[in-house]
């Protein structure tokens, strides 16, 4: 996730590769897809414990090339449009109630579907490291869609990502469900623009390969997802695997109250999720029972003391129906 200062936009990075083509944006803005380039012959094998262990988040563009207060985002009224989770066969119920009222940082311990979806996106960055975000499944109609952020699929001078993988269920370098090879990334094309990011749009969706013959949802389940939310208010309930809660090695959570958006992003929740959550899931109608809920945006920016998430408006719902398509 990229950080930014109290005063002023710093953003960090996950980075992309370097001998990758630099996106060109269609004429009119539009999802954009690219075909996730694989330069290891060992395919997901690459990603040994140790690697996912080691892999960080980049740095990122400085302020001026960020995009930051650059663009706003209309939030136009649109008709919400929900897509329903998707069970998990043997997903453990909770065994202890998450914490809503405190804001502070903790690990996830309440089980249920959420504790499957969430994980960890790897990928190699235009300085040829491996760098770390996060992601989740959610529902769609292959079973294939993993969301994430859109600063982990291409850098500040327009490089995609290479290598990308998805870990559901990391913990500890472990890969429990397998690891689910991308074949092709999705952003909206307003979101890198003229050299720069623009962070209202920072969101993106990746179609990963089947492990033993199943699809990521038909492995871990999905949760549901909303576009063009109505709903006033948001239960606030923020995962990730920052390196700042456990090193990033266990699945991390913010619950608590809102806070004033800035830096034209739609959702702001006053704790501090570190490098590494960038991608993690923003929830609403969260169920306690389940562990399933409406992801409804993905942690983008943050200062030392809030988190901020971009809006799944008319343009997340296109970018999200491309990749259902690809």
């Amino acid at each position: 996730m990229r950080t930014l200062p109290i005063v002023g936009l710093t953003a960090l990075m996950l980075g992309l590769g370097t001998h990758a083509a630099v996106a060109e944006p269609p004429a009119a803005d539009a999802p954009l897809a690219r075909q996730v380039p694989t330069t290891f012959a060992a395919g997901s094998d690459y990603w040994t414990p140790e690697r996912m262990r080691a892999a960080q988040p980049l740095a990122a563009p400085d302020e001026a090339g960020s995009g930051s207060g650059k663009s706003v985002t209309p939030y136009a009224a649109q008709e919400q449009v929900d897509i329903a989770p998707t069970p998990s066969a043997g997903t453990k119920r909770w065994v202890t109630p998450y914490v809503t009222s405190a804001a502070k940082q903790r690990t996830w311990k309440s089980g249920g579907l959420i504790a499957k979806t969430a994980g960890k996106v790897f990928g190699t960055g235009g300085n040829g490291r491996d760098f770390v975000a996060s992601g989740n499944v959610v529902t769609s109609a292959d079973g294939d869609v993993v969301v994430t952020v859109g600063h982990a699929l291409i850098d500040g001078e327009g490089r995609w990502s290479t290598n990308l993988v998805f870990v559901p269920a990391y913990k500890n370098g472990s890969a429990p469900y397998g690891k689910f090879v991308a074949r092709t990334m999705f952003i909206w094309s307003g979101y890198y623009k003229n050299g720069a990011h623009q962070p209202p749009f920072d969101f993106g969706m990746l179609v990963v390969k089947p492990v033993k013959g199943k699809t990521v949802v038909q492995t871990v389940g999905g949760q549901g997802i909303r576009f063009n939310s109505t709903a006033a208010g948001s239960s606030n309930l923020l995962l990730g695997y920052p390196s700042n809660g456990n090193g990033g090695q266990t699945l991390q959570y913010c619950s608590g109250a809102s806070a004033t958006p800035a830096y034209g992003m739609k959702y702001a929740l006053l704790c501090d999720m570190g490098g590494g959550s960038s991608g993690g899931p923003w929830f609403q109608s969260f169920n306690k029972i389940t562990g399933t809920g409406y992801q409804i945006s993905t942690h983008a920016l943050r200062n030392s003391t809030t988190s901020y998430g971009s809006y799944f408006g008319p343009e997340a719902l296109k970018t999200f129906r491309a990749a259902e398509a690809a």
